[in-house]
Formats: C-alpha cells, sequence, structure tokens
C-alpha cells in the first residue's frame, strides 16, 4: 500500500472534500493539521502556499482538484470522475462552481460573524497555546475581510448572504428532488465538492439550522461518505 500523508486545516473545506474521497476510495492515510502558529509553515508546503497538499508514496500535489484526480489515476476503482462525458462536464462544473462561488459564501459566514468565529478558532487552535488563539484571530480578522472584499462578497450584508445562499438550497433541494447525486447516476467528485462546502457551514455558521432544513438537501449531505 502507497503511504500517504494529507496536509489540512481541519476547517477548509477543501480538505473536507479529501478526507471524504480518501474515504470514499478506502485508502489509509496519515493526517498532519497546521493548527495555530504551525500554519506559517503550510507556506513552506508549495509555493501557493495553500491546503490540502497530499504527499503519495514521496510525490507531492497541491491543490484539491488536483489530489481528486491523482487518486483516480492511482486508484481507478470508486472513480471520483464519470467516465461518461455528459457526467463527467457536470461533475466539473459543479466542481468548479463549489470552489469559486459556494466557498465565499462559506468564509462569508465564518470569518465576518463574530459567533462563527469563535467556533473556527477553536477548530484550527486546538492542541495549541492558549495565546495563539489570540494572534490567529488577529490574523483571520486581517485576512479574510480583504480577500473578500477583492472577490465582491465582502461588501454584501449578512442578509444578502444569507439570501444567497437561501436561493442555492432551494436549487439544490429540487435538483436532489429528481435525482440521487449531482452528476450522473454515481457519486461523484460533485456530490464530495458542494457537500464539503456545507458541511463547513453546519459546522461554524448561523445558517446550520436553515441548511438542515431543506429535507433532500439534508438526506443527501447524509448518504454522502465522508
Amino acid at each position: 500500500m502507497p503511504k500517504l500523508v494529507l496536509h489540512q486545516w481541519v476547517m477548509s473545506p477543501f480538505c473536507n472534500k479529501i478526507r471524504r474521497a480518501l474515504a470514499y476510495k478506502q485508502l489509509a492515510y496519515e493526517v498532519k493539521n497546521y493548527n495555530g502558529l504551525e500554519a506559517r509553515a503550510a507556506s513552506k508546503l508549495s509555493v501557493a502556499g495553500t491546503l490540502p497538499v497530499l504527499d503519495y508514496d514521496g510525490e507531492r500535489v497541491v491543490d484539491s482538484s488536483e489530489i481528486a484526480e491523482l487518486l483516480d489515476r492511482k486508484h481507478p476503482e470508486r472513480p471520483l470522475y464519470p467516465k461518461e462525458p455528459e457526467a463527467l462536464a457536470m461533475a466539473r462544473f459543479w466542481e468548479d462552481w463549489a470552489a469559486q462561488s459556494l466557498y465565499f459564501v462559506e468564509i462569508h459566514l465564518r470569518m465576518l460573524d463574530p459567533d462563527a468565529m469563535e467556533k473556527a478558532l477553536d477548530l484550527v487552535c486546538e492542541g495549541r497555546p492558549s495565546f495563539e488563539r489570540a494572534l490567529m484571530k488577529l490574523v483571520l480578522k486581517r485576512r479574510y475581510p480583504k480577500k473578500l472584499a477583492a472577490q465582491g462578497i465582502g461588501k454584501a450584508s449578512p442578509a444578502e448572504v444569507d439570501r444567497r445562499l437561501v436561493a442555492h438550497l432551494a436549487g439544490l433541494d429540487v435538483i436532489l428532488g429528481r435525482r440521487e447525486w449531482l452528476a450522473g447516476d454515481a457519486l461523484s467528485i460533485a456530490d464530495f465538492s458542494v457537500v464539503a462546502q456545507l458541511d463547513e457551514m453546519v459546522r461554524t455558521s448561523r445558517m446550520a439550522g436553515r441548511i438542515r432544513s431543506y429535507a433532500k438537501v439534508a438526506a443527501w449531505m447524509d448518504r454522502t461518505p465522508g
């Protein structure tokens, strides 16, 4: 069996996505968390300085999509990406939508809401000295408003962000009322990508109950491995 090490931030939806993919592939792996000030070491793992990063038998792979594609090449059984062209196109669409649209809703809910921020700090500072929590809070409060403002959603009010998410949830509920999975007839990277974003919102945000109130969305989240 290959040796796999997942370098992660425990609250990252992209790391959540890869944990789900690894579990689906039934692959054993080790985890290296970058909690507290250890997060500074993550920047040395890649040029981008982002996580997840996967070490696969000495090969280092950066970016959740690249990791997922590597897993399919190395372990084609239980595929993450469909073979049928239309289903594959849809899977890539949902994966990109989760990363480029839904992610910024998740970040807004987590990083610009004081209560959610405290829950996020509990996650990223677990096992670290208490003084690191205060430092990490300063870092997060400086970094994410700028990141969200640059993307555009940072200028939206909390009510507007909630409205956008509710519109997404209503649409997903309609789609999932007609099909079991988002792309084709089988579980795929589409489901892992979108569920991972929603899962992180449920974990810390004020919208947790609203997300779970959509019966078809909640049932789909529950049947998606992870």
